[in-house]
């Protein structure tokens, strides 16, 4: 018996990676060689990742296998639909089929949904006797003890920055809505024994390898005992984590020191709004710098993956995102567009809300808009994508990033350099001048002025004051903006304290919003707890109302003191409205 195991990939796509490409930077998916190696001996085994091979539409086989992930499903249909033709039969698993199996199975004679471990030796023994039923799904999530070793042999190693690919556990106990890991592997973690694992690392020829576990230290005690075991070895491996392996020093300087040289970490974005909205709140943004200045300290190197197009996001992301992963040397990262995947939350609440505009999978790749963004348009979206890759990627983004003391200096230039001629491909993309000037507006000032005279904007602020605390009451004036849904409106929210200085940059900002484009602002002291008289008299001024004529302003969330002060200086001239209604509601109210 013949049977043929196929990972397809997109042809025709400006995305695929060239052979070079994967040569330098990419490694094989370990699906495949793992079915291999569930397969009876006496089945005669081979194995095409269209990546760096074709496939043969003429091979003679007896059974043809598939595993597809969603954007590869058109062309894992169009492959098997040229095999059934000539009477073979066919099998789809994976992440896409697993989610759409009533999809699926009109593309093939059967379905394999969710891991293979107990239902592919039935799937071969049910061709044997000519009895294959047309789904299979697992009673229960297989144990991962005793795991035979996937058959790396079948694959073609040197096409591959590396072949060598180990899998320690599997699951995840978060819930990130728009991540399929989840749905196929359970929201927990199953672990192999960890002398399975490092006598199969012992077996790889070679000093590299790569753990494909979606959270190689999700579980920190099994993390320590595996990173502990490999020390010995004297391997360099990569993997990927979440951010917060950070947060524990002791685990972090051991996985260095057990080889550790990269890690592709899920930033995602640098709204702490936007993660709780995908259920990552334990990503914390005010931590990042201080967690990624940790992971170099110890000589790794973080490749961050980013994504646009969150519901928090508005068009000032790209160029905020970019300065960040420059300013703090990011080494690589991984840019996509926020991708509906069948299986994930996202997807079932974007579908309710009517939102996914767009059913061709082949564009479920992370590069292609296909929903509507909640704060920017699909083109804004696209074209800001784009023109995020095309500036993390430039000559000097990649010197910024890469031209410090650290290891692996050469190599990490060589794959900063590899995925610039992959991102060259791409459309060169553009940012709107309201993203510019959005980008710009946000930013914390310092507080120079004491505090002694100070106004107070809340409960807690006058608590702390009848306390007398001695000193700088806050330290900082943090601004932030926001779109205002459905309104050509924005929403300045204000943070801390607020002295003479940030008045003044917080006017200069405004000033230089509105000589952009003229639109409704809003001024939302919420979080903001002090202000000084001199604060109130530089925003408030004659020369500040005269800049800001034409445009209607609204202050938002002021009480007591403040309050007082600020209808005094509203008084002369009425451009300021001071109410504690819903931004929405102010503006769509009919103007007397």
């Amino acid at each position: 018996m013949r049977l043929l195991l196929i990972s397809p990939e997109v042809q025709s796509s400006t995305f695929r990676f060239t052979p070079k490409e994967v040569r330098a930077f990419w490694f094989p998916r370990l699906s495949l060689a793992a079915l291999a190696a569930l397969t009876p001996p006496d089945v005669e085994v081979r194995i095409v990742d269209e990546c760096v091979e074709g496939v043969n539409l003429d091979e003679p086989a007896d059974l043809v296998g598939i595993s597809l992930m969603t954007y590869m499903a058109p062309r894992g249909y169009e492959i098997a639909a040229a095999f059934r033709s000539r009477g073979t039969k066919v099998v789809l698993g994976g992440h896409h089929p697993s989610a759409l199996p009533d999809e699926a199975i009109q593309h093939a004679d059967a379905v394999v949904i969710g891991e293979a471990e107990e239902t592919w030796p039935q799937v071969i023994a049910d061709f044997k006797t000519g009895r294959l039923k047309k789904f299979y799904r697992s009673q229960a999530r297989p144990s991962l003890v005793g795991l035979p070793r996937p058959r790396l042999d079948l694959l073609k190693r040197e096409a591959y920055m590396t072949a060598n690919c180990v899998q320690a556990g599997r699951g995840c106990p978060f819930n990130c809505d728009f991540c399929s890991v989840t749905n196929f592997f359970g929201n927990t973690f199953r672990l192999r024994p960890v002398e399975e694992v490092v006598a199969e690392v012992k077996a790889l020829p070679g000093n590299h390898l790569f753990f494909v576990d979606d959270n190689i230290a999700g579980n920190k005690a099994y993390a320590r005992r595996l990173f502990q075991a490999l020390i010995p070895l004297g391997k360099k491996w990569a993997s990927q984590s979440s951010l917060n392996l950070a947060e524990d020093p002791e685990l972090l300087a051991l996985a260095a020191r057990s080889g550790c040289s990269g890690l592709f970490v899920g930033i995602e974005t640098l709204s702490q709004a936007a993660l709780e909205g995908v259920g990552k709140s334990f990503n914390r943004v005010q931590r990042y710098e201080e967690c990624i200045s940790r992971f170099h300290d110890h000589g790794i190197l973080l490749d961050a993956g980013i994504i646009f197009g969150l519901d928090e996001d508005d068009e000032s992301v790209f160029e905020r995102t970019v300065e960040f992963l420059r300013r703090n040397r990011v080494g690589l990262a991984l840019f996509n567009i926020l991708t509906p995947l069948p299986g994930t939350a996202l997807y079932q609440r974007l579908l309710r809300e009517g939102r996914i505009f767009d059913r061709n999978w082949a564009h479920y790749d992370g590069r292609h808009v296909v929903f509507e963004p909640r704060h920017m348009t699909p083109e804004v979206l696209q074209e800001g994508f784009y023109w995020a890759c095309h500036q993390f990627c430039s000559y000097r983004s990649i010197l910024q990033r890469v031209l410090r003391p650290q290891p692996y200096f050469f190599s990490r230039l060589y794959v900063n350099y590899a995925h610039r001629r992959f991102v060259a491909r791409m459309p060169k993309g553009g940012i709107t001048p309201l993203s510019r000037i959005l980008s710009r507006i946000p930013g914390c000032i310092p507080i120079k002025e004491r505090l002694d005279l100070i106004i107070p904007n809340a409960f807690d602020a006058l608590k702390l004051q009848a306390e007398k605390v001695s000193g700088r009451i806050e330290s900082y004036l943090k601004i932030e903006i926001r779109p205002i849904d459905r309104l050509r409106g924005l929403r300045i929210e204000l943070e801390g304290a607020m002295d003479k200085l940030g008045a003044r940059r917080l006017l200069k900002r405004i000033d230089r919003l509105l000589k952009k484009i003229k639109m409704d602002v809003v001024i939302d002291c919420h979080r903001l707890r002090y202000a000084t008289p001199k604060a109130l008299e530089v925003l408030f001024a004659q020369r500040a109302q005269d800049l800001f004529r034409g445009a209607r302003i609204r202050i938002l969330n002021v009480h007591s003191s403040l309050r007082e002060m600020l209808e005094k200086f509203n008084a002369p001239r009425g451009l300021f409205e001071i109410s504690e209604e819903e931004t929405e509601k102010i503006f769509l109210r009919k103007e007397k």
